[in-house]
């Protein structure tokens, strides 16, 4: 039964850490997370909490901090969101408006720290969104699928049910896919897709480029693997296209492999 005390901010993160393994107690994690408690106030109700005033917190302090410790303690304190809608604790998931966004730091400084960012995966504000509506859709679908085995297991011979085996089959693709959401959404970084401000081809950005064996121009937005969508002039940072066009500036040339073989390429625009 959920309490009123229960929905306590500092009752809640004090249930949170008492359930967790030492391995996740880390330095970053604790500290992160008592700054967030501090920060709103202990005693303060989780329905008192809004999504705007989290997704300030969260972008305040992206500012702040772009190392590898600071995002894992903004990571921490997102799990602990999760958990907390999770318990019911608050009727908002809050952790979806705790958005990690990436600073813009300069390459001595990712070299200095190894790697900035742990193995979140950047994406776009879109491109999160989608995956949080994916994730919405395929739970909702939950109560549906279990239905359909139930009537399914009741209806003869399960041995020989290709209905029932069929809906099992749907259960364990969803939930498959509903956990690999989860672990995307929990280390996902955002990037800004305005590309305001930018000099080099990253995710989030739109570029023109020119073929310069077929003389043709294109223009492309490079999203995370996820957002992918050539029909839409959306190609992946992990594509040979999108490998290719990250880090580079306008003027610059590159080459990728292609059904066609190799084909070089010129940077017009970047926006």
């Amino acid at each position: 039964m959920v309490t009123d005390e229960s929905k306590k901010l500092l009752t809640a993160v004090g249930a949170y850490t008492e359930g967790l393994k030492d391995k996740d107690k880390t330095v970053p994690a604790v500290r992160e997370i008592n700054r967030f408690v501090k920060h709103f106030r202990g005693e303060t109700d989780f329905s008192s909490i809004t999504p705007s005033q989290i997704g300030t917190y969260a972008e305040e302090a992206c500012k702040n901090g772009s190392s590898s410790e600071a995002i894992e303690g903004l990571q921490a304190v997102r799990k602990f969101l999760t958990f907390a809608f999770k318990e019911n604790r608050t009727t908002v998931n809050l952790a979806t408006h705790f958005r990690i966004r990436k600073s813009k730091i300069s390459s001595s400084s990712k070299i200095e720290d190894g790697s900035a960012y742990g193995s979140g995966q950047e994406m776009t504000p879109d491109g999160y969104e989608q995956l949080v509506s994916e994730k919405d859709s395929l739970e909702s679908n939950r109560v549906r699928i279990s239905e359909t085995i139930h009537t399914a297991a009741s209806d003869g011979d399960v041995r020989e049910n290709a209905p029932l085996e069929a809906a099992r089959e749907q259960q364990g693709r969803e939930e498959s896919r509903i956990k690999e959401i989860d672990s995307m959404l929990r280390t996902a970084i955002i990037v800004d897709a305005s590309g305001r401000g930018t000099e080099k081809v990253r995710i989030g950005t739109t570029i023109q480029i020119e073929n310069l064996e077929r003389k043709k121009k294109f223009k492309y937005t490079l999203v995370s693997p996820s957002e992918a969508n050539p029909l839409e002039g959306k190609i992946s940072d992990a594509s040979p296209l999108g490998k290719a066009f990250i880090g580079k500036r306008v003027g610059q040339r590159a080459s990728a492999e292609t059904p066609k073989g190799t084909s070089n390429f010129k940077i017009l625009n970047i926006s």
